[in-house]
């Protein structure tokens, strides 16, 4: 039996429930958030408000998708759980380059260093800060999923020793490693050096691929190598409508990768009720659910995209 690792301890994966695999619950201290309004999602309270409506909703677990020193503060996402009701996984590992100074240690420390603070964080604690010094105060609350990114450039340069690091460090640990890609560009070689790390492609969840729902070629060759396709940006309209999400969701599962499926929201602040955006976390639960049900998905498809999947994709 596997288990799902929280910050407020070790689940058992069959009481995961609900789970939204890509979400922000919290952001502090980063420089990102100087200039990216979006991401200030620094007032707790309201925070903690969006994870009780996305309890009452349905919602029962969720990622919080921000690494070690890009904002995360597992204090904060402890409290948050406790009070709220929802099962929260933290992450560690490393982000896109908005969150990080020119000066910041993730640009120059080694690969082994990297790999070993990941594995102490999923093995130990996770760290407070870093944001602009090495992190010094550790607590004894555990990261359950590593996150990496690529960059439009793809799997080179300090991007490749970053891969590496993280890659290893899941693997090591029996931890799941989430990748932001840009549209899923780079992915199928990330894939592949992931692999060489030692990581199977079922610890994989390649995201933002549906930031474009046209060419779905491109979801049928990344899905092909076995990985999760975490579907994350429902509500982000700028890329798509809800309508032809749900096109895609369909064309996948008719394609036989129904089982390889989630979808989340990633939002920032202006898509969170509590910070006066437009959508709120529960939106999955209250509305492209119901949607989904509309268009003729039947309740064990939705339950295998939002329980079973996740329970397969985050579990140690």
């Amino acid at each position: 039996m596997g288990y799902i690792e929280t910050v407020t301890g070790r689940v058992e994966e069959e009481n995961i429930g609900h789970c939204q695999p890509h979400e922000h619950v919290y952001i502090t201290q980063t420089p990102a958030l100087l200039t990216n309004p979006e991401l200030r999602l620094n007032n707790l309270a309201a925070s903690i408000k969006e994870l009780q409506m996305y309890k009452k909703a349905g919602g029962n677990t969720l990622v919080d998708a921000n690494p070690l020193a890009t904002g995360r503060d597992a204090l904060a996402l402890k409290s948050a759980s406790e009070v709220s009701g929802v099962q929260v996984i933290a992450c560690t590992g490393y982000h896109i380059p908005i969150f990080y100074r020119e000066d910041h240690w993730i640009w120059s420390t080694p690969e082994e260093e990297l790999e070993e603070l990941f594995v102490r964080e999923l093995t130990e604690g996770m760290f407070l800060g870093g944001c602009y010094g090495w992190p010094s105060y550790q607590t004894d609350i555990r990261a359950g999923l590593v996150k990496a990114m690529l960059t439009n450039e793809g799997v080179s340069g300090r991007t490749e020793v970053l891969l590496k690091a993280a890659g290893r460090a899941a693997a090591k640990t029996g931890t799941s490693l989430m990748l932001h890609t840009e549209y899923g560009k780079g992915a199928l070689e990330a894939i592949q050096l992931l692999k060489e790390q030692g990581l199977k492609e079922n610890r994989i969840l390649i995201c933002h691929v549906d930031r474009q729902v046209e060419e779905l070629s491109i979801h049928e060759e990344i899905a092909a190598s076995g990985v999760f396709m975490e579907y994350d940006t429902i509500t982000l309209f700028e890329f798509h409508d809800n309508e032809s999400e749900i096109r895609m969701l369909r064309h996948m599962i008719d394609k036989g990768y129904l089982d390889q499926i989630l979808i989340s929201t990633d939002p920032t602040a202006d898509r969170l009720k509590n910070y006066e955006g437009r959508c709120g976390m529960d939106y999955i639960l209250t509305t492209f659910i119901p949607a989904l049900k509309k268009q003729g998905f039947t309740d064990q498809e939705i339950i295998q995209i939002t329980q079973e999947n996740p329970k397969k994709a985050l579990c140690r």
